[in-house]
């Protein structure tokens, strides 16, 4: 038989989403992953091991091991913007692209990082529960946003449409980014510092940077220690810029003013994480850019990825490989 199949791995779909109709169409097995989990190394060598030619990958593993299992794997679409959980090195050595959705759900991202600002700065959480519960009394003055400091820790797409939001509503914007000209930061209405100084002047920090050994624990005990007492921190980006250790003593001293977080170090979050137990904590399952938009554009861009490729459109696929290698040995 010929290797034909081509497997959705993330956990939102169903086999009957017509979003994925182009690759059956085109001739392609689709298979859904309709868990609601994802695999895990194992399991994912055991369903790469024959005939698979492309994935839509969620946050699946996979490791070197895992891609010398899968003999078949031309392309992994990712459907995101993150690729921590893809061995990157291994899948260039094995001639597999790995493919993202970038431009599709940036907006999402930042409007759920937005959100949970706002909530935490109004406390509408914590009052949406006193009334439910019979209570009607002033609980004392929230901070708010407008007219204060955000400190934004990256300035890709997602820190850039975060920075538009805050900027709309009045806040003077600080950002952190080694891989930022004074020119693009001038352009987009924001200014550049340290991340010291963000850090010791923002009442928000907002982190939207990539997961990389160099950014592990960027904020930590120390970062924390020199944030401004009542400070909000966001974490929309991946779990392990944050020393959860060190987030939960600061919560607990009444040194931060709240946390919104929809990704963690360890997901899903454990039961017995502290985290679960503030009040001025907001929780989310790794949610972020999964908006009604970014379901249909992000899985769009996935398909037409895998399309491209296994169609010989080398070129389509240049804005969104991270290992363009792939498509120079293929041009040649």
């Amino acid at each position: 038989m010929t290797a034909n199949k081509v497997l959705v791995l993330t956990e939102q779909f169903t086999d009957a989403s017509p979003l994925f109709d182009p690759l059956r169409e085109a001739g392609y097995r689709v298979e859904v992953n309709e868990t609601g989990r994802l695999p895990d190394a194992a399991t994912l060598s055991q369903m790469l091991a024959q005939d698979v030619v492309a994935t839509i990958a969620g946050g699946e593993p996979y490791t070197a091991e895992v891609l010398a299992a899968a003999r078949d794997l031309k392309i992994i679409a990712r459907w995101g913007v993150g690729y921590d959980k893809v061995d990157v090195a291994a899948a260039t050595r094995a001639g597999i692209p790995v493919a993202m959705a970038f431009g599709e759900n940036h907006e999402s991202v930042a409007e759920y990082a937005h959100a949970m600002a706002l909530a935490l700065a109004c406390g509408i959480a914590r009052r949406d529960t006193q009334v439910k519960a019979g209570e009607w009394r002033f609980d004392g003055f929230h901070p708010g946003l407008w007219g204060r400091v955000a400190g934004l820790v990256g300035l890709g797409r997602i820190g850039g449409a975060m920075a538009r939001r805050l900027l709309g509503q009045g806040m003077q914007v600080l950002v952190h980014d080694p891989a930022l000209s004074d020119a693009q930061a001038e352009a987009a209405g924001v200014t550049k510092v340290s991340l010291q100084v963000l850090l010791s002047r923002a009442d928000l920090v907002s982190v939207h940077a990539p997961s990389t050994p160099a950014t592990r624990h960027l904020l930590d005990r120390q970062a924390f220690a020199g944030m401004k007492r009542g400070a909000i921190v966001i974490n929309t980006s991946r779990g392990p810029l944050i020393d959860e250790a060190a987030l939960v003593e600061a919560l607990a001293s009444g040194h931060l003013g709240g946390a919104g977080l929809d990704v963690f170090e360890v997901e899903p979050l454990p039961e017995t994480s502290p985290l679960r137990r503030f009040e001025n904590v907001i929780l989310s399952p790794h949610v972020s850019g999964m908006d009604s938009m970014a379901e249909a554009r992000v899985t769009r861009r996935c398909v037409d990825n895998v399309l491209a490729w296994l169609g010989g459109d080398v070129s389509a696929l240049t804005p969104y490989v991270i290992n363009p290698e792939t498509l120079e040995a293929a041009a040649r």
